[in-house]
């Protein structure tokens, strides 16, 4: 893989890549400003067919959004076994980031893929309160894409692998019922954010005996 220096040399390629990202135009419609330094601070990774992007047993706090060609999810216990697939738009990497955890799966480009694109962004520059160059408006775009995808992810979890405990810890899962757009409401999400984390990750690896196979989101 390599750094793609396309913000200096060809801005307009990085708009038109991430013009499939909803976050990305969400954040341009509300502020500009917020927009520019958001895609300053947006590293833009060209990966050849068959770069390995994240292995397994790695811990980094990465967000990840696929902007151009394939990625295949393998099964660490059998490299050879592809678990599903990633297409452009889908972003990944959420559970190590949020848990701290080490990747639980390898992403590679795909064979038949020529190449791929990602975006990678810092998660630290959203979570920490005290070094963030975003605004709260940002970073509550920011946390709300990562509760909707978690939560949607859940909810896929849950219906293809019933699990009656699983389903009743995600009841427990606190909705924010306060003031919007307020810095309550961003705690709110972040603590959301990290309970769906977990609830997934614990969902994805059952415990030994149990049935179902074990799916990275």
């Amino acid at each position: 893989m390599q750094h793609a220096n396309w913000q200096k040399t060809d801005p307009g390629r990085v708009e038109t890549l991430l013009a499939g990202v909803p976050f990305f135009n969400e954040v341009g419609r509300d502020d500009l400003a917020q927009r520019e330094r958001l895609l300053a601070r947006t590293e833009i990774i060209e990966a050849a067919s068959g770069d390995t992007v994240i292995r397994a047993g790695e811990v980094e706090s990465s967000l990840y959004f696929l902007l151009r060609g394939q990625l295949v999810v393998l099964d660490d216990e059998d490299p050879a076994k592809v678990l599903y697939y990633v297409s452009p738009g889908e972003m990944f990497g959420t559970l190590s980031m949020l848990l701290g955890q080490a990747r639980s799966a390898t992403i590679q480009v795909a064979d038949a893929a020529r190449e791929a694109v990602l975006a990678r962004l810092d998660f630290n520059d959203f979570d920490d309160d005290r070094g963030t160059p975003y605004t709260l408006a940002t970073r509550l775009a920011f946390f709300h894409m990562l509760v909707h995808q978690i939560r949607w992810a859940v909810e896929v979890r849950r219906m293809h692998r019933p699990d009656p405990a699983m389903a009743a810890a995600l009841r427990k899962v606190p909705v924010f019922a306060g003031e919007r757009d307020s810095e309550a409401e961003l705690a709110s999400l972040r603590d959301q954010a990290r309970a769906l984390a977990d609830l997934l990750y614990r969902w994805n690896h059952p415990p030994p005996g149990s049935t179902g196979n074990a799916q990275l989101t």
